[in-house]
C-alpha cells in the first residue's frame, strides 16, 4: 500500500446522489464536471445520456482497475474491457512511479465546489503529475479525444490551495482497446482554461 497524501478533513462523496458534503458547510452546490459541462449543447447532452449504458460500465471497470493497481491491490479480470485494461496498466507512465494520491477529493468553499481527480504520481524522473483517466470505445476515438484541460485546471487550483506540493504536469490518460494515449499539459495552461470556464459558467447562473 503506497503512502498517500492525507485526505481533506470533513469532505465526503455520496455516490448514490453524486454529491459532496463538507462538514461545517453542508452540501456543496456544484461539481467540477457540472461546471465544465455547463456549455454543453442539448443535442450533445442527449447523445451522452442515450449512450450511458455503453460508456458508464466501461469507465467504471477501467477506473477500478487503475485504482486497484495504483493501490497495490489485485485487479479483477474483465471479459468486456480486458484489452483496455491491459494496455492501460502496462503503459510506461506507471513504471517506477511513486503513487501520491488515488481518487482524491477536493473542495473550494468560496466556489461552493468539489471534485475528484484520478491520480497523483511522482514519475521516475521526479515530476509530480496530476491526472485524469478517460476511456473511449475505439482506437480512432483515442487519437482524437481532447484533453481534460478545464477539469485538470480545477483540480490543480483546489489542490494547490490545500497542499504545499507543486504540480509539474497535468495529464489526460486516454484508454482505448488497443492503445493508451497520454496528453501532457503545463499546469498554467490548465489553470487559465479553468478560470475562463468558471467565468463563463458564472454568467449563466442567476445566483451570482
Amino acid at each position: 500500500m503506497p503512502d498517500l497524501l492525507p485526505p481533506l478533513s470533513g469532505l465526503r462523496f455520496h455516490e448514490d446522489i453524486h454529491r459532496y458534503w463538507l462538514d461545517g458547510h453542508g452540501w456543496l452546490a456544484r461539481s467540477v464536471t457540472g461546471v465544465v459541462g455547463h456549455a454543453m449543447t442539448a443535442s450533445t447532452r442527449r447523445y451522452i445520456d442515450s449512450t450511458k449504458h455503453i460508456w458508464e460500465p466501461r469507465g467504471t471497470q477501467i477506473h477500478a482497475a487503475l485504482e486497484a493497481t495504483l493501490l497495490g491491490h489485485p485487479v479483477a479480470p474483465s471479459e468486456a474491457y480486458q484489452s483496455w485494461i491491459d494496455n492501460l496498466l502496462t503503459h510506461s507512465l506507471w513504471r517506477d512511479a511513486e503513487v501520491l494520491a488515488v481518487e482524491h477529493r477536493l473542495h473550494c468553499r468560496t466556489k461552493n465546489l468539489a471534485g475528484s481527480f484520478d491520480f497523483l504520481i511522482r514519475t521516475k524522473s521526479g515530476k509530480v503529475c496530476l491526472g485524469d483517466l478517460k476511456t473511449v470505445e475505439t482506437d480512432v476515438a483515442a487519437k482524437s479525444r481532447k484533453p481534460a484541460t478545464e477539469q485538470l485546471g480545477a483540480y490543480t487550483a483546489m489542490f494547490l490551495d490545500h497542499y504545499q506540493l507543486p504540480i509539474d504536469k497535468c495529464l489526460t490518460v486516454v484508454a482505448g482497446p488497443g492503445a493508451t494515449r497520454l496528453i501532457a499539459q503545463d499546469p498554467d495552461e490548465c489553470l487559465g482554461a479553468w478560470v475562463d470556464c468558471w467565468d463563463a459558467y458564472q454568467l449563466t447562473q442567476p445566483d451570482f
